[in-house]
């Protein structure tokens, strides 16, 4: 997007490049809509009083530290001491399913294998999941870093541990051994 004449069209740039993965991300946190909608809101206005200095080339680590922070404040300010799990498993995104117009069949089977992989993430501790789901998002190691507040090292363990468990997993290392082209994703 080109600047405006106000110099703040890298602010509206940032809008369209990361508002909706903001959004999966904060209510992924906050297993509500409203309230996710309310942090990426937050770190957008926050976004609007900082430098393009400040926020970086890429504003989009920036803008997800503070989404971050908004969310766990949320979490605290109602009182709420549920583990990021719990809150997980109450949130109810869209299945991800084949192309329209694809096989039913394997539209279906994609739908199960999503549903199944947002199971198994769900029983990974939170700061694993965190972490992959940041990493799922594009994000470089050193970018979830900055923005969990973790040093880079401890996102590089937790991504791994992450992976290795998914990958150990029965149902996974059945697909897997199913389908050794899948390998290279996970």
């Amino acid at each position: 997007m080109e600047a405006t004449g106000d110099g703040h069209g890298w602010i509206m740039a940032a809008v369209d490049s990361h508002e909706l993965p903001l959004v999966r991300y904060a209510r992924r946190l906050l297993g509500d809509v409203d309230l996710a909608a309310d942090a990426v809101q937050h770190a957008f206005v926050q976004l609007c009083g900082e430098s393009q200095a400040t926020a970086g080339e890429n504003p989009g680590p920036w803008l997800f530290r503070v989404c971050r922070n908004r969310a766990i404040d949320h979490l605290r300010r109602a009182g709420r001491e549920r583990s990021l799990v719990e809150l997980e498993g109450e949130s109810s995104g869209p299945a991800v399913g084949g192309a329209a117009g694809g096989d039913p069949a394997t539209t279906a089977e994609r739908g199960e294998l999503a549903a199944r992989l947002r199971d198994l993430l769900r029983e990974l501790p939170p700061p694993q999941r965190e972490a992959i789901d940041l990493w799922c998002e594009g994000f470089t190691t050193r970018e979830i870093a900055v923005i969990t507040g973790r040093t880079e090292g401890h996102v590089r363990v937790l991504t791994h541990r992450g992976l290795t468990t998914l990958r150990s997993h029965p149902s996974v290392r059945g697909l897997v051994a199913a389908e050794p082209s899948v390998t290279r994703s996970l």
